[in-house]
């Protein structure tokens, strides 16, 4: 990928193109030969799925700026029309490296035994397995939509695979017929077939179809039928309307409804289409910019190849391994009292994520614990997290939630966990008017005696049993009074928003986040003035803001030595004489997701160590409820150091982040190790429960 700053100045990286960067790196992880060839199809759908989500939110963000006339959408001035020129251009790259890589692991699956086929290369027992999962699983689910010049085109869904259909007349080709089929979501996406020993074949749902075409439109006389995959990505931007009248849950809903005919910003069509029905089915949608037309395969919404088959071939996956529960955890009869006598750093996913619920059913059975406070973000469906607050409910407890609806995507999911609660009585707060709650704070209250004795859980990762397998996340319980008292003042806040408290150990976004960072930073200056060692680590998933950039510019310009580990954005330009020389910065991207928000500050050898919430973006300093929790026990803070030491010293799966975007693979120097930092960060911790 070229050099994208902006043109004129080398003070930033467009986050646009920065961002398709980050998903290179996650095409380069499909493209790793080292990496199990079912996990290089399951990151095929990473990159994908990435993808949607960016003409979703990010392209359609910039279309919306041009058809406002808008330049004040960037706080870094880049034109939105030549952005999304590159972007088109990026993604087109990207797009033919997606079609090469799959095409060639499907080939390299076909060494080991693994098929993929066709409707037309299927043998006689396939054909009659074929048609009979057809008529079983798949017709009941069909719709077909007939279309014609004449009438209005259908409403289609957002980000739905359809099949563009053409009903051929040999001898009137005027006749010619086109329909809709839309893939249904509720059946999975690839059909493992029977096949000789040794043989596995499998068979994309949309061939299914294709096979059976005739049998879906037997009512027509055609004498042939050509089928081609087409999918239509809508603007995501969520409208929530003004009116007094209408409840939270309401807005919240009708909101939702319209997201579902929000603009189109790309059609994804098979390149093989005809031009007759590509150009009807353009007509019909009124789309003309070319911007939004993606040719593409055979296939679309390869964000299903996450979902992958293994087919029993464990050999083709990344070795199993089992979370374990933290040592100071293990065999404790009550989670509370270990947590009294010391904190806990759990780090996810290599500690399983059941001790924090297991911490939750603790207290919703504890006859002492009279209150449980939570916000979430994100919850697993059929969250055992919601499960235990419903159970703290209805044991008595008084469990206050504070649920964010309008988290992107989980909005629908959110609304009805909200209703769930409130039927077992559970008091739920739907987040703070004007600010979104990202924070991920728990808050237990216990009494004994005349005492209110406190727990605490502040973390990086949301409160999602799922994720947390695949994410990698830190969070910290403690019961330390000094950050108990502080986070009851976060709840207090989200009880009575009127009420700004003062904070002297949490970092409160937007309270006191964004000034503390600079102070600390500042700090870091004046020691390198004084001659005295300054450094800076900062692991973070994205970077954007443009006055903490300018703050680590800085920073850099007096001598402090600035480490950053950003997994998505980086709009900062590193190694950059008189600008950035002094600052590094890397990207993991492995096995698990990078998740953490980490900050450490060298402190003249007294380090200050924080975990957080928030990225260093605009939205997470300025417009959203975000805590940072200092670490305080010194051996918690040991750990963190040598998990932030590790993620920068063991390369294998770190890449350079600089200006021109190369996604360079950093290479072993003096103090680097050639060796997976999530694999070697798994070992220490497996090494302290023996």
């Amino acid at each position: 990928m070229k050099a994208v700053v902006k043109k004129g100045s080398s003070e930033f990286v467009n986050r646009e193109l920065a961002w398709l960067s980050f998903n290179e790196r996650v095409m380069q992880e499909a493209e790793d030969s080292t990496v199990p060839l079912i996990e290089r199809m399951r990151f095929l759908g990473i990159f994908s799925s990435n993808l949607d989500e960016f003409f979703k939110v990010r392209v359609a963000s910039l279309r919306r700026a041009i058809s406002l006339k808008s330049r004040n959408i960037d706080p870094m001035d880049f034109d939105p029309k030549m952005t999304l020129d590159q972007i088109q251009e990026a993604v087109l790259k990207l797009q033919r490296r997606f079609e090469k890589t799959f095409l060639e692991v499907k080939k390299l699956l076909v060494k080991e035994g693994v098929h993929f086929v066709n409707e037309d290369q299927l043998d006689n027992a396939q054909k009659l397995f074929v048609e009979d999962y057809f008529e079983t699983h798949v017709r009941p689910h069909l719709v077909p939509l007939m279309l014609s010049h004449k009438a209005p085109f259908p409403q289609l869904n957002d980000s739905r695979i359809y099949l563009a259909i053409v009903l051929g007349y040999k001898e009137r080709p005027e006749a010619n017929q086109f329909a809709l089929i839309e893939l249904p979501e509720v059946l999975p996406r690839f059909v493992q077939l029977p096949g000789k020993t040794g043989r596995r074949c499998v068979m994309f749902l949309d061939d299914v179809i294709r096979y059976r075409i005739r049998r879906i439109f037997h009512v027509f006389e055609f004498d042939r039928s050509e089928c081609y995959s087409i999918k239509f990505t809508r603007d995501a931007e969520l409208d929530i309307d003004d009116d007094v009248s209408r409840g939270v849950l309401e807005k919240m809903a009708r909101g939702l409804s319209q997201r579902k005919k929000g603009l189109y910003v790309r059609f994804n069509y098979d390149s093989s289409m005809p031009p007759n029905l590509l150009n009807f089915i353009l007509k019909k949608i009124k789309m003309k910019d070319q911007g939004n037309i993606i040719p593409g395969g055979r296939y679309h919404n390869k964000k299903d190849l996450l979902k992958f088959p293994d087919f029993g071939r464990l050999d083709l996956c990344y070795p199993s391994f089992q979370s374990s529960i933290h040592p100071d955890l293990r065999g404790q009869q009550s989670y509370f009292k270990a947590i009294q006598k010391k904190d806990v750093l759990l780090f996810f996913p290599y500690h399983s994520f059941s001790s924090v619920i297991d911490i939750l059913r603790e207290a919703a059975i504890d006859p002492k614990v009279r209150t449980i406070r939570v916000n979430l973000y994100r919850v697993a469906n059929n969250s055992h997290v919601v499960n235990a607050l419903i159970n703290a409910a209805k044991n008595g407890k008084r469990v206050i939630i504070i649920i964010e609806l309008q988290a992107r995507f989980d909005e629908e999911n959110n609304i009805r966990v909200t209703r769930q609660l409130q039927d077992a009585g559970v008091r739920v707060i739907p987040g703070v008017q004007g600010l979104k709650v990202h924070s991920k704070l728990i808050l237990i209250s216990r009494r004994e005696g005349n005492l209110t004795q406190r727990l605490v859980h502040i973390g990086t990762g949301n409160f999602n049993e799922q994720t947390a397998k695949l994410y990698g996340d830190i969070s910290l319980l403690t019961c330390k009074e000094e950050i108990c008292n502080e986070v009851k003042k976060i709840f207090d806040f989200f009880d009575s928003n009127y009420q700004r408290s003062s904070f002297r150990q949490l970092l409160v976004s937007p309270f006191n986040a964004r000034r503390r960072f600079m102070d600390m930073i500042n700090d870091e200056m004046d020691n390198a003035a004084k001659g005295l060692p300054a450094g800076i680590t900062i692991k973070i998933n994205n970077l954007v803001d443009t006055s903490m950039i300018r703050k680590l510019y800085e920073a850099s310009q007096h001598g402090v030595k600035v480490k950053l580990i950003v997994r998505g954005i980086s709009s900062l330009v590193p190694g950059v004489k008189g600008l950035s020389e002094n600052v590094e910065v890397i990207s993991i991207v492995g096995r698990f997701l990078e998740h953490a928000r980490v900050m450490a500050f060298h402190n003249n050898g007294q380090p200050l160590v924080f975990i957080g919430s928030a990225d260093w973006m605009t939205r997470n300093l300025d417009h959203r409820v975000e805590v940072a929790v200092p670490i305080l026990d010194e051996s918690c803070k040991a750990e963190i150091l040598r998990y932030l030491d590790m993620q920068w010293s063991h390369i294998a799966k770190s890449r350079v982040v600089d200006k021109m975007l190369k996604n360079e693979y950093v290479k072993p120097g003096k103090g680097f190790k050639n060796l997976d930092a999530q694999l070697a960060f798994l070992a220490v911790l497996k090494s302290k429960l023996k």
